[in-house]
């Protein structure tokens, strides 16, 4: 077996300066699936070989096909035995994958989506109407505060520990780059804290029950379970939206025509935000693990085969859409795999998220100017986990128009 291009796709030097398409353009143009030999000496990855699939009809159909490509190993590049430990959304395939998101489903389907877009909307007024008139940072001050208090809000967090929730979650975030400042003990802790934290608000829930999901959850669900969907909300539903919206701000920035039609005509916030999702691509991998011998974009895989889906690399895919690396927020149709190929597995904030990026977007053309203090600094270790790379930091100065 040979690899078809010569690149070690886990060497964190990749992706220092986000995803690295120059490589997976020539990926997709000698295959849509290669094999990956294991590397040795990889900080938070196993040493184990592994298939690449990075163009979009390849990830589409092992996405779908649950029962040959399958999630109990976990998400990561390499099976993650804690993850795959408990029961939880991102390690279950159906029918106990169907059982669980059926509890939490109804508070995300686009009617309940749409009754909280009020409450959406005036957080962003908040938080906007906080950052103007000075240099702030936009990941930290508006792209991360919109989502996760969105979550808060569905999950039922009081304000009074949000602060609190929202610092130690960030901390997480970073503490899972293994390259970073934080040891293996500190996220331990900061771990810890955080399931600690889900235990508390389990435990006043069920004491007080209240009209948000943490009370449905609390219901029927205990222990592991619980604490791993609160990292789950918690986490998948704030970073992944934060780096979208941040690599959506800088490439309107980058297309000050398309961000004058936008403020012209906010209905175009629809196929915008589809089109951010495609551009930022926020999800780097999925990891799955082969059931069976199957054969796939030409490439004869065996059952227990690691398996990795590129999101970022299908959603440039040159025989999906045209002229892949041209933002264009007029694109319709828009299939992109931001949220995942399709099937059971579809990520259950699509909705959210979509909102999210949308109304953000139309508050910010039709109140307020942006622009760029300084340039954006990226962070990440590549595919050690799911959202491998991100930007850390961006500094604009936010101007109120009127």
């Amino acid at each position: 077996m040979t690899r078809i291009l010569d690149v070690d796709l886990t060497d964190p030097q990749l992706y220092i300066s986000g995803f690295p398409h120059d490589v997976f353009t020539e990926l997709r143009a000698r295959g849509p699936v290669h094999f990956h030999p294991p590397v040795e000496g990889r900080l938070g990855i196993t040493p184990i070989p592994f298939w690449s699939i990075v163009a979009h009809g390849e990830i589409q159909q092992a996405n779908r096909d649950w029962k040959t490509f399958a999630s109990t190993d976990g998400p990561m590049l390499a099976p993650n035995p804690l993850i795959s430990a408990g029961r939880s959304l991102i390690t279950l395939d159906p029918p106990d994958h169907v059982e669980m998101r059926r509890i939490i489903s109804s508070e995300f389907t686009p009617r309940m989506i749409g009754a909280l877009e009020q409450r959406l909307t005036d957080r962003t007024a908040r938080i906007l109407r906080a950052a103007a008139g000075r240099t702030c940072d936009f990941v930290r001050d508006i792209a991360y505060q919109v989502p996760m208090h969105l979550i808060a809000d569905i999950i039922g967090i009081p304000e009074d520990d949000r602060a609190w929730v929202f610092e130690r979650t960030d901390h997480l975030l970073q503490a899972g780059n293994p390259y970073g400042e934080y040891s293996e003990d500190d996220r331990l802790a900061l771990q810890v804290e955080v399931f600690e934290y889900a235990q508390r608000i389990t435990a006043d829930k069920r004491a007080n029950p209240a009209d948000d999901v943490w009370t449905k959850l609390a219901e029927q669900l205990d222990g592991f379970e619980l604490e791993m969907f609160f990292l789950l909300l918690s986490i998948a539903g704030s970073e992944t939206t934060r780096n979208a919206l941040t690599m959506g701000l800088i490439a309107l920035l980058d297309h000050p025509d398309q961000l004058a039609e936008l403020r012209a005509n906010r209905e175009l916030s629809q196929t915008a935000a589809d089109e951010i999702l495609r551009w930022s691509s926020p999800v780097l991998i999925f990891g799955r693990t082969a059931t069976r011998d199957v054969t796939i974009g030409g490439q004869d895989l065996k059952a227990g085969d690691r398996v990795v889906f590129w999101h970022p690399s299908g959603n440039r895919d040159e025989t999906v859409f045209d002229d892949p690396f041209r933002f264009d927020i007029h694109r319709s149709p828009n299939p992109h795999i931001a949220f995942g190929g399709g099937g059971v597995h579809y990520c259950l904030g699509a909705n959210l998220a979509h909102k999210e990026i949308r109304v953000v977007l139309e508050s910010i053309v039709t109140g307020y100017d942006i622009e760029l203090a300084g340039p954006p600094v990226w962070t990440g270790p590549g595919p050690v986990h799911n959202v491998g790379i991100g930007i850390d930091s961006l500094p604009v100065r936010v101007t109120a128009r009127n």
